[in-house]
């Protein structure tokens, strides 16, 4: 074993024969993923770089789940796969039976860099330059024979991306690298120094373009200069941002590129075997006449998308309420996933899962699979119940303030009943909407508010529970939302996102 889970389980051990508190147990799982829940369970955070998991890995997540009695999978909006209410005494055991399957836990947490992030449909739609998800999980896997990457002030997170489209999530990452071609070579556009949270802001471009073999280097600069500029006294200033803050501009990307110059040029990076065109060449066609109900063509409009490989290609957006998936739904999803031949999964910011590339004839099987299962889990949006993004709450996570998700439910159970007498009208509106809103139970961020159209951030005030409404108006995605000055009591708040779309849509 690992000189961290050799530690891990003794410190464990103690934890549960009472020789030590769970604080202390934190100094070690921390870096692990391994956090306390609020209910004295715990969470533990398998990464997953690039949202790309191949569907044996996630039947075998599944299986792992239900032996070692553990409650959940939460899908973050870092593409992690989180699972909850473990079991103390099964922790251990957990993290062994799914590292054996090649799901690292190593930096899901504590001061690291965290899971890199990529689109999950990178290499599928036409408007990318080219597929980033091998760029995602070959740096992971060089990063983690970087010591000092495990050792950093604060955490550091990394993100690629493969159009101009997504330029604005680029540059609110600590590194963010947006794929791009120059005289016929590919490469990225790279930004540095942004971030959410406290004192949320956008990174500044550190190049406009820099080849692909670079990319390591660029990373390591960044690591490199983190680990020795970061302010390892102030946890509230640690982050990349307050290096930027605290320099400037000028001065930040003139430190930068002086790590950048001392790191060794053209770095490799591991390989990683990928071969989408072979995942193709496997997928199931299927002789199911099309239905012509309305509830197939809505269905279609809301999670179906053109792959760019040919017409007989698209995508299928499952909607996992709230993120959460229990084994047994985990196993039905990988059931529909082999039943249609695919052979990997992605996981979304969105916490959602993609069906990446399947055969435009399996899209009935597909839909009749999914309402046969609707009564155990509803993965079509068929209510805006479980789809408003938030962060897990306070009933689960202990630094939590409120419990978000009952705020999404309140929010998602109003929409219902506004819309209600208008199908077609929700057909068409509902991806916006859920897109618009994210909602977090303290000032962490981990919905991704301060960059939502409409953001919500948990409070208390006297003691009462309260939102902040974070607020942006205009489509200016390089523009962060504006806390409003005075927080809301809970129904005012979710009275509030109710009005702001029903000026926004023209709804009564």
């Amino acid at each position: 074993m690992k000189p961290e889970y050799i530690m891990l389980e003794e410190h464990l051990n103690a934890f549960i024969n009472g020789e030590i508190k769970a604080q202390e147990l934190k100094h070690t799982s921390a870096q692990l993923g391994i956090y306390q829940q609020r209910n004295d369970k715990f969470m533990t955070r398998i990464r997953v770089p690039g949202g790309h998991i191949s569907v044996g890995q996630f039947r075998d997540a599944a299986r792992a789940i239900k032996q070692h009695n553990a409650g959940f999978i939460h899908l973050s909006t870092r593409q992690d796969m989180q699972v909850q209410d473990v079991p103390a005494e099964e922790v251990l055991p957990l993290i062994r039976a799914l590292t054996d399957h090649g799901m690292p836990f190593i930096g899901g947490g504590g001061n690291t860099f965290r899971n890199i992030m990529a689109p999950p449909d990178s290499g599928i739609v036409s408007d990318d330059v080219f597929d980033v998800i091998a760029y995602a999980r070959r740096l992971t896997r060089a990063m983690f024979s970087w010591e000092k990457a495990f050792k950093l002030p604060r955490k550091l997170k990394i993100g690629f991306f493969a159009s101009s489209r997504d330029e604005h999530l680029a540059a609110i990452q600590d590194l963010g690298f947006i794929a791009m071609n120059k005289d016929g070579k590919p490469g990225f556009k790279v930004y540095g120094g942004g971030g959410m949270g406290r004192e949320s802001a956008f990174g500044v471009l550190l190049f406009d373009w820099i080849p692909v073999e670079e990319t390591a280097r660029c990373a390591r600069a960044m690591t490199e200069m983190f680990y020795d500029h970061g302010n390892r006294e102030n946890r509230m200033q640690a982050r990349v941002r307050f290096i930027l803050k605290r320099l400037g501009e000028t001065e930040f990307k003139k430190l930068f590129m002086e790590y950048y110059s001392k790191a060794e040029s053209g770095q490799s990076m591991p390989e990683w075997d990928y071969d989408l065109s072979g995942s193709l060449s496997r997928l199931k066609k299927f002789d199911t006449p099309e239905s012509a109900a309305r509830e197939f063509q809505a269905w279609q409009e809301l999670v179906v998308t053109p792959a760019k490989f040919n017409h007989e290609t698209v995508s299928v957006l499952l909607r996992v309420p709230n993120g959460n998936l229990t084994s047994s739904q985990m196993e039905l999803i990988a059931d529909l996933s082999e039943k249609c031949g695919l052979e990997f999964l992605r996981l979304t910011t969105e916490q959602n899962l993609l069906l990446p590339i399947v055969h435009k004839s399996a899209l009935p099987e597909i839909f009749n699979f999914l309402n046969d299962i609707s009564d155990n889990i509803d993965l079509c949006l068929k209510s805006f119940s479980g789809n408003i993004v938030s962060c897990v709450g306070a009933n689960i996570c202990k630094i939590g303030i409120l419990d978000s998700t009952a705020m999404a439910q309140k929010i998602a159970d109003k929409l219902d009943e506004l819309l209600i007498t208008s199908p077609e009208l929700k057909t068409k509106l509902a991806n916006r909407i859920v897109e618009m809103i994210r909602i977090s139970g303290c000032l962490n961020s981990c919905s991704g508010h301060p960059a939502a159209c409409i953001g919500m951030q948990g409070l208390k005030k006297k003691g009462e529970p309260h939102y902040t409404m974070f607020l942006r108006e205009g489509d200016n995605k390089f523009e962060l939302s504006a806390p409003q000055e005075e927080p809301l009591p809970l129904d005012a708040a979710a009275e509030k996102v109710i009005d702001i779309l029903k000026q926004k849509f023209n709804l009564v």
